[in-house]
């Protein structure tokens, strides 16, 4: 059978990449970035069973692919692309559903490492729970792995974005990263992408610190012009003859379609305010769950804790807080305000919010660094005593 091939060819190039990078970085553990390979597998599984029991785009992805005739004319931004990653491996190796399953949930999993990456070469926080700082403890949280262990754009977008993260963090020496992770989500989302270089943008004007002028003119004027170019794209992506994505005839429609669902909430006469609740921290407790949902819910009552503590700390300390993570939380906001708007379905809005939760997860830790450094200062002043 192709899937134990599949499973092999896996394990062995995992091996090799959590080689390669306890080898680059000092204070990765090999032992932690397998539990997170584990804990990724097991939540594939689950997916997989869920996806029997449940209507699912991989299955539609699996049959276009399987159909398709020319792989040329599937290189497309949006939807299609997955189609045309698909063909290569559906009808070029002929290789299973399951298979194929496996080999975009391993491209999840390498999102998700270097996200973690990004987040431990910026972020020195003490280890706490098991021998586990926030920040393992943070990755391992099941809706990231979940949504992202699938023939589907919720695997490729996150792998674009994290690479766009960890590319960003040393920009200086990582142009391969930052430009495969712009293609992948120009490809998939083109709007996204745009929102990250925006993030950019008004990033730069408002830091200060943390990049040097020249570094950060250069910046400067590659998002412009990137910003620029991206504009036709995506304003013909969104059907809108404006940069206002958010009055799209494509994203308001599919919020309508969507709202119809059975596990659908309609939002369409819901204030900013409650579709970006929605959006974050639902469903909750109060929503009709199923399974899935209910241990959301308890997922979804930690983000509230989180979203508390950075309200209440983060701010204060915001002047402190270099560009990379100001590019980063910035993005988080405009494209939780964009993708919020087409979240009716409470299922969309889990699956669209994994994309995005990695940068909420850095910044918290950024946060939980300060409390810490003020922590160990108020000791330090009091021994002195």
């Amino acid at each position: 059978m192709d899937i134990i091939f599949v499973i092999s060819a896996i394990l062995f190039l995992a091996n090799l990449l959590i080689h390669f990078i306890v080898g680059r970085f000092n204070n990765v553990s090999s032992n932690y970035l397998w539990l997170l390979f584990a804990v990724h597998f097991i939540l594939t599984i689950a997916y997989l069973l869920y996806s029997g029991n449940n209507a699912s785009d991989s299955v539609n992805y699996y049959i276009k692919s399987l159909k398709a005739e020319d792989w040329l004319s599937l290189f497309q931004t949006g939807t299609v692309f997955i189609t045309f990653l698909g063909f290569f491996f559906i009808k070029l190796l002929n290789l299973s559903y399951n298979s194929v399953m496996l080999i975009f949930s391993f491209l999840g999993y390498i999102g998700c490492v270097y996200f973690y990456l990004a987040a431990k070469e910026n972020i020195s926080i003490s280890k706490g729970l098991f021998g586990y700082s926030y920040t393992e403890i943070l990755f391992l949280l099941p809706n990231l792995h979940f949504w992202s262990s699938s023939l589907g754009k919720g695997s490729i977008i996150l792998l674009g974005l994290a690479f766009l993260a960890f590319g960003l963090s040393r920009f200086n020496r990582r142009i391969v990263f930052l430009l495969l992770g712009s293609f992948l989500v120009f490809m998939i989302r083109p709007h996204i992408l745009f929102s990250f270089i925006t993030a950019i943008v008004i990033a730069l004007l408002i830091t200060q610190k943390g990049i040097k002028w020249y570094f950060r003119f250069i910046i400067f004027i590659a998002a412009i012009i990137l910003f620029f170019s991206l504009i036709g794209t995506v304003t013909e992506f969104t059907e809108t003859d404006s940069l206002n994505v958010l009055s799209s005839n494509t994203l308001n429609n599919r919020a309508s379609e969507l709202s119809k669902a059975s596990s659908g909430v309609d939002i369409q006469n819901y204030s900013l305010v409650m579709k970006l609740f929605s959006f974050w921290f639902r469903p909750l407790f109060v929503d009709g769950l199923s399974g899935v949902g209910l241990l959301a819910s308890f997922e979804n009552l930690l983000y509230l804790l989180m979203f508390w503590i950075i309200i209440k700390e983060g701010f204060f300390n915001w002047p402190n807080i270099n560009g990379w993570f100001r590019i980063g939380i910035i993005f988080f906001l405009i494209g939780s305000l964009i993708l919020s708007q087409i979240s009716g379905n409470l299922g969309i809005a889990m699956r669209q919010k994994a994309q995005l939760t990695p940068f909420f997860f850095i910044f918290f830790c950024k946060v939980i660094s300060f409390r810490e450094s003020y922590n160990s200062r108020r000791v330090s002043i009091y021994q002195r005593r």
